[in-house]
């Protein structure tokens, strides 16, 4: 009876920090959370070694050794969810609570509130377009980066369902980024309104640039982290080489034709 509690207790742990791992919570902010949450529960030492793509947790039951690995497939980035999956490691750590209130609550974690696609692609947008006025574009240029930021944004979501590797796909992001600001800026000169496409591309690759994996690889660089840190760092790194290239591929295109 006891080896069942505990091993469930290890199981809530490790999926708990697969929801924060595959959301984009630190390496070490998982490994703290599943430490915590098995240690509750028994005396005996428990280990956790956690990468971007996998969990492994080692501990004794009835002085045996038990360890478990699990595979992390990467889904994307919800602060929110991180937040609510800690808040729940804490409350589990405080007190007991029966498999049906652990269950009820990770489902709600795997199937978290969605904003809807209108309202994703308008703050993309505009999240976009603030970004052209930061650097000192002008309201048509902010108002083409807007919707060349919501199209982008809208793209993407369609390559993701294509499944397509990561780096691929941020080489169609950057290319259809660059298309659609150079596109929009074409058009309004139709209409004798001046726009600098180099401006407006900014916009939609901020939408796209991976901030959150380079600053939570440099953070678990300094928590002491190598291999994650590292690993999170050379993914942001070939995220932005393929956005790069898609945009380079575009703007030689355009060159040639000038």
């Amino acid at each position: 009876m006891e080896d069942r509690r505990l091993k469930k207790t290890i199981s809530i742990a490790v999926e708990t920090g697969m929801i924060m791992l595959q959301n984009g919570a630190e390496t070490y902010r998982v490994e703290e959370t599943i430490t915590r949450m098995i240690s509750s529960k028994t005396t005996s030492n428990v280990e956790v070694f956690v990468m971007s793509t996998g969990i492994i947790v080692g501990t004794e039951i009835n002085d045996e050794p038990y360890t478990t690995v699990s595979r992390v497939p990467s889904i994307g980035l919800d602060l929110e969810t991180i937040a609510r999956a800690n808040s729940f490691s804490r409350i589990f750590t405080q007190g007991e609570m029966s498999n049906e209130e652990t269950d009820i609550i990770l489902n709600q974690l795997k199937s978290p509130p969605q904003f809807s696609k209108p309202i994703r692609y308008a703050f993309s947008g505009m999240a976009g377009g603030f970004f052209v006025l930061m650097f000192g574009g002008t309201f048509v240029e902010f108002i083409l980066a807007y919707i060349a930021s919501s199209f982008t944004v809208f793209s993407m979501d369609k390559l993701t369902g294509l499944k397509l590797n990561f780096f691929v796909k941020n080489i169609l992001g950057g290319l259809l980024s660059a298309l659609s600001s150079i596109f929009l800026v074409f058009l309004v000169g139709l209409l004798s309104t001046i726009a600098d496409f180099n401006i407006v591309i900014i916009g939609p690759l901020m939408t796209l640039v991976p901030g959150v994996s380079l600053t939570n690889g440099i953070r678990d660089l300094i928590s002491g982290e190598l291999i994650a840190g590292t690993t999170k760092m050379m993914e942001a790194l070939f995220i932005a080489i393929a956005l790069a290239f898609g945009v380079g591929i575009v703007l030689q295109v355009i060159i040639a034709f000038i």
